[in-house]
C-alpha cells in the first residue's frame, strides 16, 4: 500500500487553489448543491480512486461510490460519485479527475504489460524501474501496483543494483565475485543484482555469485541464448530483461525466459478518458 499523508493530499488542493476560486467566487456558487460523477469513456484500469475520494472530502463532499485501485471498467462504467457545495465541488473537480487519469493510464498500461507477459510465461514479472516523471513517485508505484506490476526499485536506498559504472571504480568485471563476496559479507540478508551487457558479463556475474543478471538491451533471441548459458552454470540463478521492454515485445521476452521484466515504458502511458459529470 503507497499512503498518502494528509499534507500530500492538501497540497494537491492547495497548488490549484492557492488563494480561493476566483470564478465560482463571482458567480456566488456556494451555497448551491452540486453532484459530481466521474465515468469511464473506454475500458480503463482505475487507480487512485482513494487519494481523490480523500481531496472530495476534504472539501465537505459526501462520497457514494467509488471503485478500488485495480478494478477494471467498462465504458460508461462509474469511478466516484459525490454531492456537496456547489463550489466545492469545482473547488476539487479538475485536480482529482487529472489525478485519476494520470494514475490509470499508468495503471492500464502496466496492465497490458503484465498480461501480454503471462501470456507466453505465467511466472513472468513485471517490474517498474525508478524512472518516473520527478515528484511522482508515489502516484506512478501505486499505478504500478494496481496493474499488477511490482516495483524494481523504490529509490537507491532500498537494493543492491551494481551498474558497469559502479564497477569503473573497483576493476570491472574481471574483480566482480571479489566485489560481491565483501558485499555480501556485510549485507547477507540483501540479494545482489548486477547489470551485465554481454554474454560474457553476465556468465562472468554468474561466476561472481551474484544473486541475479540483468541484462540490459538484448535482442530476445538473444536474451534466450544467455539465459540459457548463465543457468546450465547456475539453475537457480535470477534471469531480469531490462531496456525497451514495451507492449509489442513483453512477451517475446518472457517467452525467452525472463523471470523478470523491468520496463520505464509503463509510466509514460496516455491518461485515461475520464468523463466528469457534474449536475445540480
Amino acid at each position: 500500500m503507497i499512503y498518502f499523508t494528509e499534507s500530500e493530499i492538501d497540497q494537491l488542493i492547495e497548488d490549484d487553489v492557492p488563494l480561493g476560486d476566483m470564478t465560482t467566487g463571482m458567480m456566488n456558487l456556494s451555497g448551491k448543491k452540486a453532484k459530481i460523477t466521474l465515468l469511464a469513456r473506454n475500458p480503463m484500469v482505475a487507480c487512485c480512486t482513494e487519494e481523490a475520494v480523500r481531496l472530495y472530502r476534504k472539501v465537505d463532499l459526501k462520497v457514494h461510490h467509488a471503485v478500488a485501485s485495480g478494478t477494471e471498467l467498462n465504458p460508461g462504467d462509474p469511478l466516484i460519485s459525490a454531492e456537496g457545495d456547489a463550489a466545492a465541488v469545482h473547488l476539487v473537480w479538475r485536480t482529482g479527475s487529472a489525478l485519476v487519469e494520470f494514475a490509470s493510464g499508468v495503471a492500464g498500461r502496466t496492465r497490458q504489460l503484465v498480461q501480454n507477459a503471462r501470456a507466453e510465461n505465467a511466472a513472468t514479472t513485471v517490474a517498474g524501474t525508478r524512472k518516473h516523471p520527478p515528484y511522482m513517485k508515489k502516484v506512478a508505484l501505486k499505478a504500478l501496483m494496481a496493474g499488477g506490476g511490482v516495483p524494481h526499485r523504490t529509490g537507491l536506498s532500498d537494493t543492491i543494483l551494481i551498474f558497469k559504472e559502479h564497477l569503473l571504480f573497483t576493476g570491472g568485471y574481471d574483480n566482480l565475485a571479489e566485489t560481491v563476496m565483501k558485499m555480501k559479507a556485510i549485507q547477507k540478508e540483501r540479494k545482489i543484482v548486477v547489470e551485465g551487457h554481454t554474454e560474457a558479463q553476465a556468465m562472468a556475474i554468474v561466476r561472481s555469485g551474484a544473486d541475479a543478471v540483468q541484462v540490459d538491451k538484448m535482442t530476445p533471441e538473444e536474451f534466450s541464448a544467455c539465459a540459457s548459458v548463465c543457468r546450465q552454470a547456475n539453475p537457480g540463478i535470477c534471469m531480469i530483461a531490462a531496456g525497451g521492454i514495451n507492449g509489442t515485445n513483453a512477451a517475446a521476452y518472457a517467452k525467452a525466459g525472463a523471470d523478470v521484466l523491468v520496463s520505464s515504458w509503463i509510466y509514460f502511458a496516455p491518461p485515461a478518458d475520464v468523463k466528469a459529470q457534474i449536475t445540480p
